[in-house]
């Protein structure tokens, strides 16, 4: 699962958005039966060949797998390395030995769907930062994620922002500022009073602010990144907590950015650095010794302190390079029968993070467990079509490459789909679905389902149908609750089904310590909760194979011809702003379509719906404005923000 999150959603990240489920956890048992009767019993009911099949789905075969594609041969099975090709080449064979066509026409392998794309590292250690006439280098004084806009050396714009704080009662954003583009240097760590204890902590007690590690920077992501600033350089308290830095920010280093090929150069993406306490103090003008004095300023007045710092005139350096690469996608084609020309996916992502340092990243649950769920759901259907029950729809099994790396294979299987989209019913998505998370210990009799209910009604009333019919599981929808700040249905593949209107459903057992770290081996693997959840989607995924119609849109995902009038897309232009939320959004009328730009955001063009209405699918917001005033309202999933033109 990708911990990336898409640049679109800068506004859920700011907004917060309000539930619009409970979060619970649904279990679903078997209806009683009626108490016999002298009428004739009724005639046998037919097999449900889907019981039959689903039963090959055992643990032995899911651990046959996942012993060779986890094992460290296939070194991390790292995007466009040596490793993820063995696995693209296991995963092929597997296929056709099944009895799988391979649809891929025009490549060498009609199973492999094969794209360019090109890697751009940082050689950190020949990055630079020159501070008057100090040179600062990377892994020496500083740590982190630079991109093309120092490429050629470029000056820092470098605003202190105390401890990099927005809450209610704590604020370093209080006074209004531009901070566009600017690098902003806050402090890691988090106030405290004079005894020494959390100013937002409750009584006193450490808040998600406290540590200087990534999960100290993210807690300030709804503060700071709707801002628009080029930078974040995080200054480290101490020497020791410098020294740490690779181990607290270890999934921020040896970052690689991967593009398509032919693809428009991007605007660069954020910077982020730790640096050492001397080179904070440098950066601000100062000494280690007056950052220590500033914090103890702020403990004495118990709320944010206006800075004495006059930050320096400095300039960045980054070394970067860039190489091009070719990766591939593995499909797998099973035809169907009367209704063939639809199709079901069921999908998961097979690469990992590779080796980092010497050590390998085997990706055990992250996600060979999807991986090899997709090929035992693959020899099941395959078994069933060989002995003469087959689906009616065709379904394609498809192991996506670049998943880590941002969703990568699955958006150019759906920019380049082999089948049409219009005809593609669902994507079923496995990933992470053989662990038992800290909220299910002793009971792996549950998964959790994110996005059933998202794009269809009908395909959420028949994934708990199924569930029910067959020996239920715990339906967990703790993360298809818009407002889990986990925001897991935009972190695999589905999304990008889903981002075109296809319905889709995410199963996976959660996270746990071992996520992306080279811990996650198959030793923690359960192969027998594994097989239960994969016997469920195979369910499912039987299902949507074999009914009369395919599942439904919800009417407002339902594409429409409706054109707007330039006046009213006139009407609409504009910059509007929220008391709800720290958002200014900017219409902008471009032809005979309505861009919208969220702060420090790239500029996204909205789709007509009807009279005043318009949608953006990739974060399925909807943008309602009213006939009467300049005002408008902001949808998604179950949020509601009123805009007022300004």
């Amino acid at each position: 699962m990708s911990k990336q999150l898409p640049l679109a959603l800068a506004l859920l990240l700011a907004a917060g958005t309000a539930s619009a489920q409970s979060g619970k956890i649904k279990v679903k048992t078997k209806p009683g039966r009626n108490a016999a009767t002298t009428t004739p019993a009724p005639a046998a009911a037919p097999t449900d060949w889907s019981v039959t099949y689903a039963q090959t789905i055992t643990p032995a075969g899911l651990k046959a797998d996942l012993d060779v594609l986890a094992s460290d041969a296939y070194e991390g099975r790292e995007t466009g390395k040596k490793g993820q090709k063995m696995a693209a080449d296991y995963i092929a064979k597997a296929f056709a030995a099944n009895g799988l066509t391979g649809p891929v026409a025009g490549s060498d392998n009609p199973y492999i769907q094969h794209f360019g794309m090109k890697r751009t590292s940082l050689d950190l250690a020949a990055s630079t930062v020159k501070v008057g006439s100090q040179t600062f280098q990377g892994k020496r004084d500083f740590y982190g994620i630079m991109t093309d806009a120092f490429a050629t050396g470029a000056p820092l714009q470098p605003v202190f922002v105390g401890y990099g704080i927005k809450e209610d009662k704590y604020s370093d954003f209080a006074a209004p500022a531009d901070y566009k583009g600017k690098d902003l240097i806050l402090l890691a760590g988090e106030p405290l009073n004079g005894q020494g204890k959390s100013l937002l902590g409750l009584d006193g007690k450490a808040s998600a602010y406290a540590s200087a590690t990534l999960d100290g920077l993210m807690a300030r992501r709804k503060g700071i990144f709707p801002l628009g600033a080029r930078s974040i350089i995080l200054v480290m308290p101490t020497a020791a907590a410098y020294s740490a830095v690779p181990q607290a920010f270890g999934q921020l280093m040896d970052h690689d950015d991967l593009t398509f090929d032919g693809a428009e150069k991007k605007s660069s993406g954020f910077n982020i650095l730790m640096v050492s306490p001397e080179m904070g103090a440098k950066l601000l003008g100062t000494t280690p010794a007056a950052l220590d004095k500033y914090r103890q300023s702020v403990a004495k007045a118990g709320k944010p302190v206006a800075s004495p710092f006059k930050p320096a005139a400095a300039t960045a350096q980054a070394k970067l390079n860039t190489e091009p690469f070719t990766t591939e996608n593995v499909l797998g084609y099973l035809e169907g029968g009367d209704k063939k020309d639809e199709l079901l996916v069921v999908s998961a992502h097979y690469d990992h993070l590779g080796v980092k340092d010497g050590v390998v990243f085997n990706g055990a649950d992250d996600d060979g467990s999807g991986t090899v769920s997709v090929l035992a759901m693959a020899r099941a259907f395959s078994q069933a079509k060989k002995e003469g029950h087959g689906p009616r729809r065709s379904i394609l099994f498809l192991a996506n490459t670049g998943e880590e790396e941002g969703l990568l294979g699955s958006q150019y299987y759906t920019d380049h789909p082999v089948f049409p989209l219009e005809k593609t019913v669902t994507d079923l998505n496995i990933d992470m679905v053989g662990r038992v998370d800290s909220l299910h210990q002793g009971k792996g009799d549950y998964v959790y389902l994110v996005g059933a209910d998202r794009l269809s009604t009908e395909l959420n009333a028949l994934s708990e149908a199924t569930n029910q019919q067959y020996n239920p599981l715990a339906l967990d929808y703790k993360y298809n609750d818009p407002a889990d700040p986990e925001q897991i249905y935009y972190r695999s593949d589905h999304y990008n089904f889903a981002k075109h209107n296809v319905p889709i459903i995410f199963y996976t057992s959660g996270l746990h310590p071992q996520y992306h770290k080279a811990t996650d081996d198959v030793e923690f693997i359960d192969f027998p909760a594994m097989a239960r959840r994969d016997q469920l989607i195979f369910h499912t995924a039987w299902a949507l194979a074999e009914r009369d119609a395919r599942v439904a849109l919800k009417p407002e995902f339902v594409k429409t011809n409706f054109a707007p009038t330039a006046a009213d897309l006139d009407r609409y232009a504009g910059t509007y702003g929220s008391a709800q939320i720290p958002l200014k959004i900017t219409f902008t009328r471009e032809g005979s379509a309505l861009k919208a730009q969220a702060t420090g955001q790239p500029a996204f063009t909205l789709e007509a719906v009807s009279p005043g209405v318009f949608k953006f699918d990739p974060a399925q917001l909807r943008v309602e404005f009213s006939p009467e005033q300049p005002t408008f309202k902001l949808k998604q999933g179950g949020g509601e923000f009123e805009f007022k033109k300004e």
